[in-house]
C-alpha cells in the first residue's frame, strides 16, 4: 500500500530530551575511527564539542514516531535509507539537552517506489537550533509512478558525476573488519542487516554492511582534517546519496572537487569509493566556513 500523502507536513512533538555526555560523544566520535582532539581532548581550551554528524544519534529517536506511524503506511521491510542532508547551525557539547522535532517533507513517486523526506529540527536547552537534516527513505516496491518532470530529473542526476580535474584531495579509509558492529554500540542502531550475517543474507546482502551513516562520518573526519585543520565547526554542511552498501574490511577512498568558493565559504562535491572502485556515496556536497 502506498504512503499517506496526507502526512505531508505533519510534525511530531520530541519524544524526550537527549542529554548529551562526554562518554557518549567521545565513543560514537571512536567509532568513526578519528582522533581528533577537538572530540577527544577534554583538557582542551574550551573543552570538547561531539562531532557534527553525531546529531544522528540524538536524533534517531525521533525519526522512529513517523516511520511507525501505522497511519502514514511506512513498509519498514521494505525500507532503504537513500540520502542525507545536515546542516549544523551551532556546536553541541557535553550537557547540552537536545529536544528534535520530526516533519514529513515529501512524499515522491518513483518508478520502483516512494521517496519518504524526513525533517528533523533540534534545540538545545536555551532554544538554539543546532541541526537541521532532510532524511531521504526509498521504500522499494512498484506502487509509485514518476510523472515526466520527476523522470527529467532522475534521469539528470544518472547523468551527473565528480567535475572534471584534479580533486582538491584523496583521503584512504580503512573499515575495520568489526566496525559495523562498534559503530552500531556508539550509535544505537543495531538493525541486524549491521550486525548479524544471517539476517543480512536473507536480505540479500552478501554479508552484514556498514551503517551509510558511518561512511558519512569518515567523509567528515576527511573533510575536517583535510580542509577544515582540524576544526570541525568550520562544517557547516554535509550532504550524500548512498550509492552502494560497504563491507567491513574493505578500504574507502574519498574524494572532493571545489564547486564553488568565495571569501567565507567553500562548497565541494565529494564522493566516496570501495576497495573495488565502485562508487558508495554519491552526489556528495560540503560547505565549509573559510
Amino acid at each position: 500500500m502506498a504512503l499517506n500523502k496526507d502526512f505531508i507536513g505533519k510534525s511530531y512533538s520530541p519524544t524526550a530530551e537527549w542529554n548529551v555526555e562526554a562518554e557518549h560523544t567521545m565513543a560514537y566520535a571512536r567509532a568513526t575511527n578519528t582522533d581528533n582532539p577537538a572530540y577527544l581532548d577534554e583538557k582542551r581550551p574550551g573543552g570538547i564539542i561531539a562531532p557534527p554528524i553525531y546529531a544522528v544519534v540524538f536524533q534517531f529517536p525521533d525519526v522512529a514516531q513517523p516511520l511507525f506511524d501505522s497511519d502514514l503506511r511506512v513498509n519498514m521491510m521494505r525500507l532503504v535509507h537513500g540520502e542525507q542532508d545536515m546542516t549544523f547551525l551551532r556546536p553541541v557539547r557535553p550537557g547540552d539537552v537536545i529536544k528534535t522535532t520530526a516533519t514529513v517533507k515529501a512524499i515522491t513517486d518513483k518508478t520502483s517506489g516512494e521517496l519518504l523526506d524526513i525533517g528533523l529540527e533540534s534545540v538545545n536547552q536555551k532554544g538554539e537550533k543546532v541541526c537541521d537534516v532532510v532524511m531521504g527513505l526509498f521504500i522499494k516496491g512498484r506502487t509509485g509512478k514518476r510523472d515526466a518532470a520527476q523522470k527529467a530529473e532522475d534521469d539528470a542526476r544518472k547523468q551527473e558525476g565528480p567535475p572534471p580535474g584534479e580533486p582538491l584531495f584523496v583521503a584512504s579509509v580503512d573499515v575495520a573488519k568489526d566496525q559495523s558492529l562498534r559503530y552500531a554500540d556508539a550509535s544505537g542502531d543495531h538493525n541486524p542487516i549491521h550486525k548479524d550475517p544471517e539476517v543480512a543474507k536473507a536480505a540479500g546482502l552478501p554479508d552484514i554492511i556498514l551503517h551509510g551513516l558511518c561512511t558519512m562520518a569518515f567523509v567528515q573526519n576527511a573533510l575536517v582534517d583535510k580542509v577544515a585543520g582540524g576544526n570541525p565547526e568550520k562544517l557547516k554542511r554535509i550532504k550524500a546519496r548512498f550509492a552502494k552498501p560497504v563491507l567491513n574490511g574493505e578500504t574507502l577512498t574519498i574524494k572532493a572537487w571545489k564547486q564553488e568558493e568565495s571569501a567565507d565559504k567553500l562548497t565541494l562535491v565529494v564522493e566516496a569509493y570501495n576497495s573495488a572502485g565502485v562508487t558508495v556515496i554519491k552526489d556528495g556536497l560540503a560547505e565549509l566556513m573559510r
